[in-house]
């Protein structure tokens, strides 16, 4: 489900002098490599850096703590709300959308309680305003973020809230109320508001695999970053990171399950150690059924090479990439099957199309 179809990797053609084998991936970090990887942004110190960013932000605030969870449609509606409002209201990147997201999911994180779960749901509209305006300004801290612009947005998002049945949620949504919001942000996170996400630690893995492998594999390294960007929106949307399956760990899996659908890797090499080869082949089947076990075009030396130059890339050993490649492939699993019993829920059963239809375009994607 990661993709329509495998790229084909022309060994002669797209990677003209490619030889890694007999590399270890350790030797290789050259002051030429550091300061390419530095100009990249992608430096082992932007890893370190980051690593205890995410650390800090995934972690409860009491040892011990789960908690609540959003129900699945309202956190999932909430997503739809951010990226409606981050892309087409305030024009930002795609990036912007899972920056947003992250802040959301570690704001509840370090906030709700079974005690506040409901004051938490009412606050939403206002919350995930206040959080575009927040990367509006993470974006470009010169620029004026004038809330008054996701009023009638967030508004309908609360219209929306209710027909789930959540009718406490304030029909009128206000200035004041995203400001008083974006305020409780900034103070639950400790003004700590430069989160990790998954979308940057995909990026940045492949920038750094692609200055270790000398850009000999671009074409099949951007069909990885694209896929991996996919399946981690459509993991996101369906369960939030926790210190269980942090942005990092994640990135890592779906980096190293996009190598193996480029054929850059032998399915089997990435094998984690919790699954025998049939039951780590179906679930890879079950993300990938196009083409549920690809061929691996190198040959076995230079993706060997490969392997060790993954493990330089994510800054952990190999078993731990395996071991992050079944907690993505999981994930993606889980999260095929939440859109569709989401899709289910929302127009199937005995719910008419027209009923339907009026149920989709409340939901703030049309917005």
């Amino acid at each position: 489900m990661m993709a329509a179809h495998t790229p084909k990797v022309e060994l002669e053609a797209a990677q003209p002098g490619f030889a890694l084998e007999g590399i270890d991936g350790r030797s290789i970090l050259s002051a030429a490599t550091q300061d390419a990887l530095d100009a990249q942004g992608a430096s082992d110190e932007v890893l370190e850096d980051w690593t205890m960013r995410e650390q800090k932000a995934w972690t409860p605030v009491q040892e011990g703590f789960n908690a609540p969870c959003l129900r699945a449609d309202v956190r999932h509606t909430a997503l739809l709300f951010l990226s409606h409002a981050t892309q087409q209201l305030v024009g930002l990147p795609q990036k912007s959308w899972f920056e947003a997201s992250t802040l959301l999911d570690v704001y509840h994180l370090k906030t709700m309680t079974p005690d506040n779960l409901v004051e938490t749901i009412d606050a939403l509209p206002a919350t995930c305003a206040a959080l575009v305006a927040i990367v509006k300004k993470m974006d470009c801290a010169t620029a004026l973020v004038s809330v008054s612009s996701f009023v009638t947005h967030a508004q309908l998002f609360a219209k929306y809230l209710h027909g789930l049945g959540y009718t406490t949620v304030p029909l009128e949504v206000t200035d004041d109320m995203i400001n008083k919001a974006e305020h409780a942000i900034l103070k639950a996170l400790a003004w700590r508001i430069v989160v990790p996400t998954t979308e940057c630690w995909t990026s940045t893995f492949c920038a750094r695999f692609n200055v270790l492998t000398r850009s000999s594999l671009v074409p099949s390294l951007n069909w990885v970053w694209q896929q991996g960007l996919f399946g981690a929106r459509l993991i996101l949307m369906q369960q939030a990171p926790s210190g269980d399956l942090p942005p990092k760990v994640l990135a890592a899996g779906l980096l190293a399950v996009g190598l193996v659908g480029a054929r850059l890797l032998p399915l089997e090499d990435l094998k984690p150690a919790k699954m025998t080869s049939d039951q780590w082949f179906e679930l890879y089947q079950d993300i990938q059924p196009q083409e549920p076990q690809p061929q691996c075009v190198l040959p076995p030396n230079h993706s060997q090479c490969l392997l060790e130059l993954l493990a330089v890339t994510v800054g952990v050993d190999l078993a731990e990439i395996k071991e992050s490649g079944r907690l993505a492939a999981l994930a993606m699993r889980e999260a095929v099957k939440g859109a569709q019993d989401l899709n289910r829920s929302r127009c199937g059963g005995a719910q008419s199309a027209a009923a339907c239809s009026a149920a989709c375009s409340a939901r703030p994607e049309s917005i």
